[in-house]
């Protein structure tokens, strides 16, 4: 989206290009939104007849949501978000399953919201976790997964995209091959990313569970949900209310939910405008990045059949992502290093390292994400200021630039 406000000196329109971190909500998801913050306020869960109309209503963005993953109305949880979601998916499957074992299956590049989660559950005793590597264009190899699966594997949960490279994964192969070793190990996806893009048809994917979240793809922030296949052991993690079915207590963002749903229906009639759309930015940019600037390489897969439309994650030799993101939001775009959950971090991305880049290339890596509102001029713009950014940005450094390692040259000759 290009806002209307102006940095001071810059003559140019602040420019967003950071949609895989949050999207703006769309002017209808909003107009919905409005009457329950006004006047549909009321609590759901109680008796009298505004508060029945709310529930009324949490009841109909539920089959909305349901409809267009193709799941039923009562196998979807709503949640505060993604990273709810994924807690509560391994948490929950883990602590109804201990009778059958403890073993849980997750990928180097998940999102820290799973990653953080599986070594948490590992230090209580309550998970033993085998954690799969990926290859150099950060997609997990299926087969990877099948021989990792034991006999008492509880749940395995890989992304279905990443977040920072855009490598979309064959969650619907990987469920095949879990269930072929083990037919009552269960899959966990998190399609916090690929909802808005590619569509999350459960049984397509094949999973047991899928976290999902509404502000990545033109929603409010706050509402998520997680789909659980009927007959999934899950136990609640907050307890308290009832609500949720007994799973997740908490009184209902009537607004929120209603909100999440009208995203979800424009998401899915926009799918192919928006993809071809992003797409073709994507391409762009991705083929004038290296040409513009030496020493650069971009991360994830080149085939874009395997890549999130309108990601473009790159890295930077000899120069400090974050560096370049301050000169860039000085320029009027703002950009992120990668995850924007992790961004700040003194530490490199642990999505690269796990491809198995040098963490000194990694720490340069930069990603550009595009939505609805951005357009040609705003990829003018980017290619106009960030190679002297970069430039600048070497000039300064006092560790005098040099031929790049030979670790650095098969990514960038990749």
């Amino acid at each position: 989206m290009t806002a209307n406000t102006t940095p001071l000196g810059s003559g140019h329109a602040r420019i967003y290009l950071d949609h895989a971190a949050t999207t703006p909500p769309d002017p209808g998801v909003v107009d919905v939104m409005i009457p329950f913050l006004r006047e549909q306020w009321h609590n759901p869960s109680s008796i009298y007849v505004e508060a029945q109309r709310a529930r009324t209503s949490i009841d109909e963005a539920r089959a909305t949501i349901a409809a267009l993953i193709g799941a039923q109305p009562d196998e979807v949880l709503f949640t505060s978000g993604g990273s709810e979601g994924d807690s509560l998916a391994l948490r929950g499957v883990l602590a109804a399953s201990r009778r059958r074992g403890k073993h849980l299956i997750v990928s180097s590049v998940e999102h820290h919201a799973v990653l953080d989660t599986a070594e948490q559950l590992e230090r209580d005793g309550i998970a033993e976790v085998t954690v799969v590597g990926v290859g150099a264009d950060g997609r997990v190899d299926p087969a990877t997964v099948e021989a990792a699966v034991r006999d008492d594997t509880v749940l395995v949960s890989i992304m279905h995209a990443n977040n920072e490279v855009g490598a979309v994964n064959d969650i619907a192969e990987i469920a095949r091959r879990v269930r072929a070793k083990n037919p009552h190990a269960m899959v966990h996806t998190d399609a916090v990313q690929s909802a808005a893009h590619l569509g999350v048809h459960v049984d397509r994917l094949g999973v047991d569970l899928m976290t999902i979240t509404a502000h990545k793809l033109y929603g409010p922030r706050g509402a998520g949900a997680l789909y659980v296949r009927s007959g999934t052991p899950l136990q609640g993690q907050i307890v308290g209310g009832g609500q949720e079915r007994g799973i997740r207590a908490g009184t209902e963002d009537t607004a929120a939910i209603a909100g999440f749903a009208h995203a979800m229906t424009l998401a899915s009639e926009r799918r192919e405008a928006d993809l071809g759309h992003e797409r073709a930015l994507q391409e762009r940019l991705l083929a004038e990045l290296p040409a513009r600037i030496p020493m650069l390489a971009i991360t994830g897969p080149r085939d874009l059949a395997h890549r999130l439309p309108g990601n473009v994650s790159c890295t930077v030799g000899f120069v400090e992502g974050e560096s370049i993101l301050l000169g860039l939001d000085l320029a009027g775009i703002a950009a992120s290093s990668g995850s924007a959950c992790t961004t700040g971090s003194v530490e490199p991305s642990h999505v690269l390292v796990a491809m198995g880049m040098p963490s000194e290339l990694a720490r340069g890596s930069l990603r550009f994400t595009f939505g609805r509102g951005n357009t040609d001029a705003d990829v003018d713009r980017l290619l106009e200021v960030l190679p002297p950014i970069v430039q600048r940005l070497r000039a300064l450094s006092p560790v005098p630039i040099a031929e790049p390692p030979a670790s650095w040259l098969p990514w960038l000759a990749s």
